[in-house]
């Protein structure tokens, strides 16, 4: 039928634009991504190479997709975050290479960081991005991570961020249907969380920690744990093993993980 395609959008070699889709001025689309029907592009957006990107998917300003991830249909990205009682301006979301995510998902922009009232908070949202670069108004979504249908993610989360090597699996970090994180959560590399898990903002899940279906996150996960029925039952040793960590290599990362957690939450 017809696409509008505004004058100073980019648009490289073999990229597909489904019918009735919007692309606005400023936009930049790499070769090899296809853009389905009814989609609106807006300007800021930057998306890689190699995307799929379903029907009816709105991207809004500020977002920047890396490469060979699928976004399946009616999914919303970037639109605008509050913290209630903060200064609010537009940030940005951040979504790495990789990355499998459902439809009707909604992540939501970053804002104001709330590190002038609280700068423990940047220390340990920064540790894994470059020091030389502020991301303190970024959400980001980091790599190889499958996140199912209905998951909100609101402002300022850090999504498969962490020190674990990447595993013979698919995918590394997993989000089951209809979890909800608010607002600067972590979620590091690793986890798995069923379906129905909700995460109180601030909270922190270290890396490889699982969560049961329906469980209400409301303090910091250590890394490895297993959350069932609001209780830590130990390691999780299936994650250990799906990582092919050391003894010595979960020590590390227990102790890193510690040194760097927020602090504003008490530990399972």
């Amino acid at each position: 039928m017809f696409e509008i395609i505004e004058e100073g959008a980019v648009i490289a070699p073999n990229v597909v634009i489904g019918h009735h889709s919007i692309i606005k001025s400023g936009a930049k689309i790499q070769q090899g991504t296809v853009i389905g029907d009814f989609c609106f592009i807006d300007s800021g957006v930057s998306i890689g190479s190699n995307n799929h990107i379903g029907t009816g998917v709105h991207i809004h300003s500020n977002v920047t997709i890396g490469r060979n991830n699928d976004i399946l249909d009616n999914t919303v990205i970037g639109l605008s975050g509050k913290h209630i009682g903060y200064h609010f301006y537009q940030g940005r979301v951040i979504i790495g290479d990789d990355n499998f995510i459902s439809n009707n998902c909604r992540i939501d922009s970053g804002n104001n960081h709330l590190s002038d009232k609280h700068p423990e908070l940047l220390s340990f949202s920064a540790v894994d991005l470059p020091a030389e670069i502020n991301f303190e108004d970024a959400t980001i979504i980091g790599n190889r991570c499958y996140i199912l249908n209905d998951v909100s993610i609101h402002h300022n989360c850090r999504v498969g961020l962490g020190d674990l090597p990447n595993s013979q699996a698919p995918y590394d970090t997993v989000i089951c249907t209809g979890c909800c994180l608010n607002g600067f959560v972590q979620v590091r590399k690793g986890c798995e969380l069923s379906s129905g898990t909700y995460v109180r903002e601030f909270a922190s899940l270290g890396e490889g920690c699982f969560t049961g279906m329906l469980s209400h996150i409301v303090k910091d996960v250590p890394p490895f744990a297993s959350i069932i029925a609001n209780h830590n039952t130990g390691d999780c040793e299936r994650l250990i093993n799906k990582f092919n960590l050391s003894k010595t290599d979960i020590i590390q990362i227990k102790n890193k993980y510690t040194n760097k957690r927020s602090g504003r939450l008490k530990q399972y």
